[in-house]
């Protein structure tokens, strides 16, 4: 793999994925609202996090196609969570911002997100606690981390 340090096995490497696979569509199935999908909740978060941004950025960072992103913004603009205004250096181009009720929806389904891991991580052992809290940085690091495409 890397041939640095401690390596993971490919079996390693493989309950890893699962494991994240499975916990994150637990999370989004038992604590989120149902009016959104996924993606939609994903571009609400995204502009949270980066600010206002071209539906053509969001397309391209949400690995969506334009047509589709147009779809998922006018759902949320439905919704009242979103809103567009003219670029302001760009006259062709619009900015997509998050309202008030989007960022309480945002806030809101974090909330049940972290109460529902919270009642998972209840389940574990004193010890298996201490064990993800230790591993914490290097998810961190890994979540955050750039490859090539």
């Amino acid at each position: 793999m890397s041939g640095r340090g401690v390596e993971l096995s490919m079996e390693a490497v493989a309950q890893l994925r699962a494991a994240v696979l499975v916990l994150g569509r637990r999370m989004r199935h038992h604590a989120s609202d149902d009016a959104l999908s996924a993606t939609e909740l994903s571009v609400l978060g995204r502009l949270l996090r980066g600010g206002p941004l071209t539906p053509g950025t969001l397309a391209r960072a949400e690995h969506v196609r334009p047509p589709s992103m147009t779809r998922i913004i006018e759902r949320l603009q439905e919704h009242g969570y979103v809103r567009r205004e003219p670029h302001p250096d760009d006259g062709r181009q619009q900015l997509i911002f998050v309202t008030d009720a989007g960022v309480e929806l945002a806030e809101e389904v974090r909330r049940l997100r972290n109460h529902w891991l919270m009642a998972q991580l209840d389940l574990l052992t004193d010890s298996e606690r201490d064990r993800i809290r230790a591993a914490l940085p290097a998810l961190q690091r890994l979540s955050e981390a750039q490859q090539p495409e």
